[in-house]
């Protein structure tokens, strides 16, 4: 009898499908601009470091080794947080952990102002990567609960488009305090900036926790039968992923696929490692100017990649062939940063177009990577497998910096860490086309051409 009664059931299929958009869209704009926004300080006061080294190495008489050993301990901090820090957003719920966590790396990026000594460096830096080390896995499975693939794929790409905005706010509001803000009250610019730049993630943080649902289940924008059509919607986009029966296996480690995923994940954040905390120097080298003009220069290379990021991952997900778009991002990636090395020293102009590609080729390389796990692992595993591939990959973020810190110091170039950086990229595009199609013909007999 509830049947006759229920309007959904008796709407003509446009009107249905109008509805279940509106829905969407509604939710969209509750949710993505304050995750965007969570996002996008996250990597502000994880790779202001990047701005903040232009004056901080000559001030404490860093060598490029400590440094570069600093940065990557972040990433130490995040492999080592990763799982823990997903399993309890799934005990606590989104909202609750993502407000706590956005509240702990603001106040450890608030502390880096302190820093005196290596050790003092190394440790916040390892402190703001275990707070930091939920957040982006957790987005990954909220995104899953909220949106089937295709809405999911457009709106994780601007989501992560953040991440090449931020760089926007630390070159424009760097560059601002490095010059002007100098000696005030007797503190260095560096100081300042890490002030200022980590004060908003913590008010942020507390504005997340009134305002993020744990899911479309709570959400106070959506009526009853809006929230079960967005259930029904995202169970229905589920049937046409990986196999969804079955509980999640406690043997993750023994499934090839996982380390697949994980290699390809790997490559790609070695060279966004590689940009995200050597531009400003590869900019000041190439004759760019002083900090208020590299910032300048920052912020316009970021704009255009975030706006080729968005514009590619969009044009993705409107086919099935997701790896194969993520292949190609990776490959411009690579090109562009093996240009990057052969000009910086000689061209302002190709510099600064190489860069821009190389930024729009690794966030979309990102953007579209995190859309294939959910295609080849069952719903169960993800909960646990998002959080340890991206822990495992984020070696890559540890090993980068140091390793092209210490390639500088001791070759006096970064050439031979940017052609590096550039090769392993290249692995990534031979995993996706490669890599995948032979695990899964292994893992998911007859259902691996689906998936692709």
């Amino acid at each position: 009898m509830s049947v006759l009664f229920d309007t959904d059931a008796i709407k003509p299929a446009g009107e249905s499908e109008r509805d279940l958009n509106k829905a969407f869209l509604a939710s969209e704009w509750r949710i993505i601009p304050l995750l965007f926004c969570l996002w996008l300080l996250a990597w502000v006061d994880r790779a202001n470091v990047a701005f903040a080294k232009l004056q901080m190495l000559s001030d404490l008489h860093f060598s490029e080794t400590v440094y570069g050993l600093g940065a990557g301990l972040f990433f130490l901090g995040y492999v080592v947080m990763g799982v823990p820090c997903t399993a309890l957003q799934q005990r606590l719920g989104a909202r609750t952990t993502i407000s706590a966590i956005a509240v702990g790396w603001g106040l450890t990026s608030v502390a880096m102002m302190f820093v005196k000594s290596p050790a003092t460096f190394y440790a916040l830096r390892f402190l703001l990567g275990a707070f930091e080390a939920g957040f982006y896995p957790g987005v990954i499975l909220y995104f899953n609960e909220w949106f089937p693939t295709k809405r999911r794929t457009r709106n994780f790409s601007i989501f992560h488009s953040a991440a090449i905005c931020s760089t926007i706010a630390v070159g424009m509001s760097g560059g601002f305090v490095l010059e002007h803000m100098n000696g005030f009250v007797g503190l260095a610019g560096w100081r300042w900036m890490f002030v200022l730049q980590a004060i908003p993630t913590v008010l942020l943080g507390c504005v997340a926790f009134f305002l993020l649902p744990d899911g479309p289940s709570t959400a106070r924008w959506l009526s009853a039968s809006e929230r079960e059509q967005i259930l029904r919607s995202i169970a229905e986009d589920r049937q046409n992923g990986a196999p969804q029966t079955g509980k999640a296996s406690h043997k993750l480690l023994a499934n090839p696929m996982i380390w697949v995923l994980a290699g390809i994940y790997f490559c790609i954040l070695t060279a966004n490692s590689a940009l995200g905390f050597f531009m400003p120097t590869i900019l000041r080298e190439a004759g760019f100017g002083g900090y208020r003009s590299v910032g300048n220069a920052i912020a316009a290379i970021c704009l255009l990649g975030a706006a080729g990021n968005i514009a590619f991952s969009t044009f993705a997900g409107r086919y099935r062939d997701i790896r194969w778009h993520c292949a190609v991002a990776s490959l411009v990636s690579v090109v562009s940063l093996i240009v990057l090395v052969f000009a910086w020293h000689s061209d302002r102009t190709t510099t600064f177009c190489t860069l821009v590609l190389a930024i729009a080729g690794t966030g979309a390389g990102v953007s579209l990577f995190w859309q294939i796990p959910a295609r080849f692992l069952k719903a169960a595993e993800m909960a646990l497998a998002v959080p340890l591939i991206s822990s495992i990959a984020n070696f890559a973020g540890f090993l980068t910096p140091w390793l092209t810190g210490y390639v500088r110091d001791v070759s006096g170039s970064y050439a031979s860490g940017f052609l590096a950086a550039g090769i392993v990229q290249a692995f990534s595009a031979v995993l996706l086309v490669v890599g995948i199609p032979v695990v899964a013909r292994r893992l998911l007999p007859g259902l691996s051409q689906a998936r692709e």
